[in-house]
Order: C-alpha cells, then structure tokens, then sequence
C-alpha cells in the first residue's frame, strides 16, 4: 500500500470501515500504536474478515500487541527482523513526514522514532556537496567564531502569515477576496464594512482595487492591533482603517452610520456565532436599501444529519474549533436569510476552489515544522492552529461540509428610527482566529 492511500482509522465511519480492503485496514493499523489498537478494538465492531486481518498482524507485529517486551527482547527481536523491516520501509511523503510529527508532538516522543516504529523512512535532507583541500595548500584551522543566537520562534500573527501570506490570516489571498467582494456593487463615496477582517490583506485589496474606504472590526485583538499597524505601514490606514471589537462584542455604534452602508462582508465566521439570526437581523437594519451582505462560511450537507450524527469527520472538524459552533445547511441558510427580508442573489459551492488553498497552507506548514524547532508553549499554538485547518480540508474533502460564498441584498425599506434596532450578537472569540 501506498502512502498515499494512508488512512487514519480511528476517524473512518462505520460503514466505510466495513467495506474497507484488508490491505487498506492492514496499512492503517500500521499506523497505530498498540494502546491506540487496543481502542480501536474495544470500540468498534469488525467484520469476521478483519477480526482474522487483525490477529494475523498482531501475530506478525508483536510490538503491537499489548504489555510489549522488555527493550533488550524488542532489541533482539527487531535485529532478527531488520531486513524485513527495510523491506516494508518506504520514504514518507510530505503529508506522511506531516503526520508523523504530530504523533511524535501528541505522544512526546522523537519523531526519528515514531518513524522506525511504523517502519517509515524518514525524507532525508540534501546535503550541499563541499569541495576538499587540494593536498599541496597546507590548511589552517580559522579561529572558532561564535555561534549565533537561535532565531526567535515565530509568533501567531507571524505564523498565520507564513500560512496565507504576509498580511492574510485566511486562505485565498489577494486575489480571492477581491473575487468574494466582487458581488457588492462598489462606488466612492459609500459606506463598507468588514466584520472579519483578521490581519487585513482582504480588505486592504479589495479598498485598493475598486478605490473605497473598507473599515474592518476585528474580534480578536491581537489581529486587530497588527492588522492596524500594516495598514499604518503601507499607507492605508485611512482607507483600510482596522480596530479591535469591544470587550463585549460589537454594539450598535458599530454599525454607524445605520441604514447606509452599502455593503458588509463577513468571511468564514458566521458558523461559529450562536444567535445567527440576530446577527442576520442587525446586519440588515445597517444596510442601505439594496445593500449587499457578502460571507463565506462553511455549510453542511442537506443530509449530514443532525449535531448527534454527524459524519465521523464533521465531527472530528467540529472538536478541533474552540468554540461552540455548528454551521447550517444550505436550505437553512436560505431560509433564515429570507426570513430577514434578505433577497439571495447567490449560494456557490466554492469548494473545489478553497481546498488547494488550505493544502498549499499545510505544506508551508510542514515546511515550519521540518525546519525549525520551538519551545513547548510555541509549538502547541502552531499545532493547534495546523490541527483545524487540516481537520478542516479533511472535512470538506467528504462533501459533508462545503465552503459557500453567499451574496444577499437587502430589501425591505429603510430604516425610520432607532427605536427597532436590536443589539447585534457578541462576536464569538474562539472565531476570531479564523477572521481575514
């Protein structure tokens, strides 16, 4: 079996499961240690044939087995199995290289080793070819210099970008948010609000590119503060002028001027906000008459099921975000946004577009890991940030869950007064490191 075909069978669906080639189930049982295939035995119902597919691999992989040898049998064990071993050995790809990590990071244990226990063969490093001595010029030995401080690790707001880009902390880039944007109608003199803006990358383009004032409130205020200065730095800070929500949330005076603006934009956060149709009903009350509201979000499929039975990889995407969330179905979205006087002008899948965007991320990703080393506190915010998006592209590789990008226009009449207005949600804070 190929590396390619690696799958992770703590995560596969039963039905799936039970369909599943011996080969493929083998593999994935490679892949486990022998307390995790404890679990998995104990947990999961197996089919006569992999009940007979799993015996013959603990007969054949004891150091699977529960209660392993003391280290000098395994020694002795692995000498007398060594060229089988190399022979099932084959060298890691990117993705393998990615995950053998994470096991080594969750279990605490070399990576080196994590490898030799799967029988993986670890990518190796090219190493630069140095030209010898000629034999006639005697060689001096040059005094020692002293070596160089280790680099500081990257922080969030560094690493985010290493991810997206410089300036970005969500997929896509300059070109896709000005591609998302592109559905509001835009003139010189209109109002336009961004309620994600993150580090600021997406609003600053899509200002410069149709030649408006974007003005972004960031729930996370580290995003916020760093999002300010680069729009500071490259001369946009007053036509891409960002700031931190309040403690609170947003208010009302968030949306001021109410009733004007011509279009607000929200990308892949609305999944995560719990009184959505609140929110929908406040974003509505600041919209001009025709106003656009622009999002992207993550949807579930119609049948996905409900919270309690979802798919195994939902589910697992759901566990990694940090916050309550739980995105809706197309039909309820459509229905929720009719229902707040809302005219659909669009509900694209945009998916088969915005997953090569997360794994180019994800390789920048392993890059970051293969090449540098962190503190422990570090790591565990890299890791953290690197296990959503990865749970993320895993998810919406299912159809189970898609990236849509929806564009509403407002129309009911204007508003008359204050009076009616209703205090918007408060911005969820675990969302906010997914904000652009």
């Amino acid at each position: 079996m190929s590396n390619t075909t690696l799958v992770n069978l703590a995560t596969v669906g039963s039905d799936e499961l039970q369909t599943m080639p011996v080969a493929v189930f083998t593999a994935g049982l490679e892949q486990m240690s022998a307390d995790a295939i404890v679990r998995f035995r104990r947990m999961r119902k197996l089919s006569d044939t992999h009940k007979v597919a799993l015996e013959r691999f603990l007969k054949d992989h004891p150091e699977k087995r529960p209660q392993q040898e003391s280290p000098s049998s395994t020694a002795q064990s692995s000498d007398k199995t060594g060229d089988q071993s190399r022979k099932k050995s084959s060298e890691a790809t990117l993705w393998m290289e990615m995950l053998l990590r994470v096991i080594a990071w969750w279990e605490g244990m070399d990576t080196d080793d994590v490898a030799r226990a799967k029988g993986i063969k670890r990518r190796q490093k090219k190493k630069k070819a140095s030209t010898p001595p000629t034999a006639s010029a005697p060689v001096s030995k040059p005094a020692a210099a002293p070596a160089p401080p280790p680099p500081a690790p990257p922080t969030r707001v560094e690493f985010v970008q290493m991810l997206w880009g410089e300036g970005f902390s969500l997929p896509g880039g300059k070109d896709f948010a000005v591609r998302l944007a592109s559905a509001a109608d835009f003139t010189k003199d209109g109002y336009y609000l961004d309620l994600a803006p993150g580090l600021g990358g997406g609003t600053r383009a899509i200002a410069k590119t149709y030649g408006v004032t974007v003005s972004g409130i960031e729930a996370d205020a580290e995003f916020a503060a760093a999002a300010g200065a680069i729009s500071d730095v490259v001369g946009m800070s007053g036509t891409a002028p960002i700031r931190a929500a309040g403690s609170e949330g947003l208010d009302m005076e968030d949306f001021e001027p109410a009733g004007e603006h011509a279009a607000i934009f929200m990308r892949e956060t609305m999944f995560a906000v719990e009184e959505r149709g609140r929110m929908l009903s406040t974003l509505h009350k600041a919209l001009s008459a025709d106003g656009s509201l622009v999002l992207t979000d993550f949807a579930l499929a119609d049948d996905a099921g409900d919270k309690n039975a979802l798919p195994d990889s939902v589910a697992h995407w759901l566990s990694a975000e940090a916050s309550n969330a739980y995105p809706w179905t197309e039909a309820e979205y459509r229905a929720a946004l009719e229902a707040q006087d809302y005219k659909v002008e669009r509900f694209d899948d945009l998916t088969a577009v915005y997953l090569p965007f997360i794994k180019e991320g994800l390789r920048r990703f392993h890059d970051c890991l293969q090449n540098a080393k962190f503190p422990p506190e570090t790591l565990t915010t890299l890791m953290r940030e690197g296990n959503i998006w990865l749970a993320r592209s895993q998810a919406l590789e299912t159809g189970q869950l898609s990236f849509v990008h929806i564009h509403a226009r407002r129309i009911s009449p204007a508003l008359t007064g204050e009076d009616d207005l209703q205090e918007p949600d408060a911005a969820p804070e675990d969302a906010a490191e997914n904000d652009d």
